[in-house]
């Protein structure tokens, strides 16, 4: 009797068999991983994580082995143009006319008409600025809810308006400034974390910190009239000037945006002698200027709105007295400026009181 292979010896022997061959196929086939061509030349100069200050020339130098020649050297400042050299000379670049922040530097280099060479490198600007150094001079103090976790603060034709920020908590409201007494509000839906606020064309623009929506209302009626969506960042503070609304995020920058359509139009990084000044919070418009509460912080920064520059700096330590002070006492946030009368307002999240203080060197 003749015997015959079990049907699993022949499904195991079939499986090997194409195994095998899959193998082989991939290791006659597999594509062989290639790496970047090294470059000829080595940019020297400006070195990685090297800072200057507007108006430093950054020197831009590649080094070229001695066997290659150089037609021309093309540098770059921020993907313009800066300077175009014969052979391989150095390039001092200049930065008077620059903003603060992160630039980019590139030089790019010709051998002839087919060959050339792309090095990059990122340089950071400080501001050229030293601050300013201001105090305050307590002029005149009001009462203020307690209960109102301030996070936008305007005053307007004789109101104080405020916009209050935690969930089950956020509101708008229309305040009279001598007693504090709330005449108008509007409630949040109860998971809305509100945050700031300004007026704007006979309109409340109110941030929100992470529903990425900027709610619109009519300035007398506080009836919703418009909303508009962002993404990809946090609403933290808001105020206008003549034709912008300025947003802050937590962050060191500023957004420039359109009112009509909510969207950037430019923004800027915010920096002093030092550094990036981060964790802009509520801001005000006055003069021309941009004031800013720096969030967990006594400190009050002044800000050039076209450089991103730190002009001044406003220590307000000591403002809230101890005894004004309880275990939900929050920190200093909230600006207001009363153009007409040149009156400048401050307070905190839940603070019991509001002050008019006048700034001192």
């Amino acid at each position: 009797m003749k015997q015959y292979p079990s049907i699993a010896l022949l499904l195991a022997g079939l499986f090997v068999l194409v195994g095998c061959g899959r193998n082989e196929g991939t290791t006659k086939h597999s594509a062989k991983k290639t790496k970047a061509p090294q470059k000829i030349t080595r940019l020297e100069s400006p070195k990685r994580n090297t800072t200057y200050k507007v108006g430093d020339e950054i020197r831009v130098e590649v080094r070229v082995p001695d066997s290659l020649t150089v037609d021309s050297v093309v540098y770059y400042f921020n993907g313009i143009p800066a300077a175009t050299m014969t052979g391989n000379e150095p390039y001092a670049l200049p930065t008077r006319e620059s903003k603060p922040g992160f630039s980019g530097v590139r030089a790019k280099i010709y051998f002839n008409d087919t060959l050339s060479e792309t090095h990059s490198r990122q340089v950071e600007l400080l501001s050229d600025i030293v601050p300013e150094q201001y105090g305050y001079r307590l002029v005149n103090t009001y009462p203020h809810d307690i209960g109102a976790y301030t996070q936008g603060l305007i005053y307007y034709d004789g109101w104080l308006y405020e916009g209050t920020g935690n969930k089950n908590q956020s509101t708008i409201r229309k305040v009279r400034l001598q007693t504090g007494e709330v005449i108008q509000s509007r409630n949040n839906a109860s998971e809305i974390f509100g945050e700031g606020i300004t007026i704007f064309d006979g309109k409340i623009y109110q941030l929100t910190y992470h529903a990425q929506i900027c709610y619109v209302y009519d300035l007398n009626t506080f009836k919703e009239i418009n909303k508009f969506y962002f993404q990809n960042k946090e609403g933290w503070g808001l105020t206008s000037s003549a034709d912008e609304l300025i947003m802050s995020d937590g962050s060191h920058m500023l957004y420039f945006i359109d009112p009509d359509m909510f969207t950037v139009i430019r923004q800027i990084e915010v920096y002093n002698d030092e550094g990036p000044v981060s964790d802009l919070n509520e801001l005000e418009y006055i003069n021309g200027k941009i004031f800013a509460n720096r969030y967990y912080t006594d400190e009050i920064v002044v800000i050039d709105p076209e450089t991103g520059k730190e002009e001044a700096r406003v220590d307000m330590k000591g403002l809230l007295s101890a005894q004004d002070r309880k275990p939900s006492t929050n920190v200093l946030n909230g600006i207001a400026y009363d153009a007409g009368n040149d009156r400048l307002f401050v307070t905190g999240k839940y603070w019991p009181k509001l002050f008019e203080i006048e700034l001192v060197k």
